[in-house]
């Protein structure tokens, strides 16, 4: 949730729609004689955000990205739009050592995940038949698919081609773009149709990218759901149902997890997020089915991880990074980062210049030790970022 109310000298121009399946909407504070050409703005915002749902869902069969699935082995000569979303999530995949993986949509497919999300939520899918679900990324396929290749992560092998916007996917292997294409698009959007306004925030299913606030010396308000809370039956959110509030001014973040968004295969409870390790869902707190802390001494499931980044496709990546390390090695992860390299965010780590929150089965929100310094550093417009990359905590003044 993202929320401010407009001051008296700004206005508050917005858009709302249901795309991407999801909830999409853009904010843009400005005063009243910006208010024509930020209406234009948002418009333009909410048509370049329908371009990117008609090109890359994996559940439209006209879509361009379901085309260059189909072409998996051939050269596919791609739009600007899909070339620069594939390029988006292999370096994530690269930054990420493999730990995000836009080629697992055959996996997901095998687990049930083969059609929109309200088609299968807490139903039995189609049941797999045996030796086709996939125990990991180099297990096998339905019967009529080609093998993916093995050894390495089928991302690893895809070819791009700058200088002609070509895509060649290893045969067998297929793109889903759904675990960053809506941080990339919220990033697109700010940058290139929100440059003239100093308050604006594009939403995309709670992947945000923004800047400014609401209202003048006032920061945009993002809560942090209670995972046991549900919404009113009017849809809207109850106020208590917030674990923990963040403002924020400049960058994004983004929240992941798979809180009551499950179904089942053969009896067994699955999700969409994998872990590409193993090919198998990532334990989550899903409901109050799930255990909260493991008999067998292990740590508090984790229910949801909020990531704070530059920019937010990389928040996007880096709460699904916290998924699959759980509690507390999350954190760990993201503290180290910093310790090594303070406000740095480098493109070749997907920990550097993150901050996380992850919302326990508990209700619990832990934080990660460098919250307070990043929300004072890349969380605040006009605060200044660090410019040194220290090697290690020792050397650190």
């Amino acid at each position: 949730m993202a929320s401010g109310r407009p001051s008296a000298s700004l206005a508050l121009v917005t858009r709302a729609a249901r795309m991407m399946a999801t909830d999409v909407s853009v904010q843009l504070a400005v005063t009243p004689a910006e208010e024509v050409d930020a209406a234009l703005a948002a418009d333009a915002c909410m048509s370049w955000l329908a371009e990117v749902d008609a090109h890359l869902s994996r559940f439209r069969a006209e879509s361009e990205l379901c085309r260059l699935n189909a072409a998996s082995g051939r050269w596919f000569t791609a739009s600007v739009l899909l070339y620069e979303a594939v390029v988006c999530a292999i370096h994530a995949a690269e930054t990420s050592g493999g730990l995000f993986d836009p080629t697992l949509l055959p996996l997901l497919e095998a687990a049930g995940y083969d059609r929109d999300f309200a088609l299968i939520a807490h139903r039995e899918t189609h049941p797999v038949p045996s030796g086709q679900a996939l125990s990991s990324p180099g297990g096998d396929l339905a019967e009529d698919a080609e093998p993916a290749p093995t050894g390495l992560a089928a991302w690893r092998e895809i070819e791009c081609d700058a200088a002609s916007r070509r895509i060649r996917l290893p045969r067998g292997a297929r793109m889903d773009l759904g675990g960053i294409a809506k941080g990339w698009a919220a990033d697109v959007a700010l940058e290139r149709f929100c440059g003239p306004f100093a308050n604006a925030l594009v939403n995309v299913g709670g992947d945000l990218r923004l800047r400014g606030g609401p209202a003048e010396n006032e920061a945009w308000s993002i809560g942090i759901r209670d995972p046991r809370r549900e919404p009113l039956e009017s849809g809207v959110v109850a106020p208590d149902a917030y674990a923990a509030l963040v403002t924020i001014s400049r960058g994004g973040l983004a929240t992941s997890g798979a809180v009551r968004r499950w179904w089942l295969c053969n009896g067994e409870r699955r999700h969409h997020l994998l872990d590409p390790r193993t090919g198998r869902p990532v334990p989550l707190w899903l409901d109050e089915d799930d255990d909260v802390a493991p008999e067998d001494g292990g740590q508090p499931l984790v229910a949801t991880a909020t990531a704070l980044a530059p920019t937010a496709a990389r928040a996007e990546v880096a709460a699904k990074v916290a998924l699959l390390r759980g509690y507390p090695a999350a954190l760990r992860a993201v503290e180290d980062a910093w310790a090594r390299a303070g406000s740095v965010a480098r493109d070749g780590d997907c920990d550097t210049g993150v901050a996380l929150a992850l919302a326990l089965g508990s209700g619990d929100v832990v934080i990660s030790t460098n919250m307070a310094e990043y929300l004072a550093t890349w969380g605040t417009a006009g605060a200044p970022l660090s410019t040194t990359v220290y090697n290690d905590r020792d050397n650190r003044e």
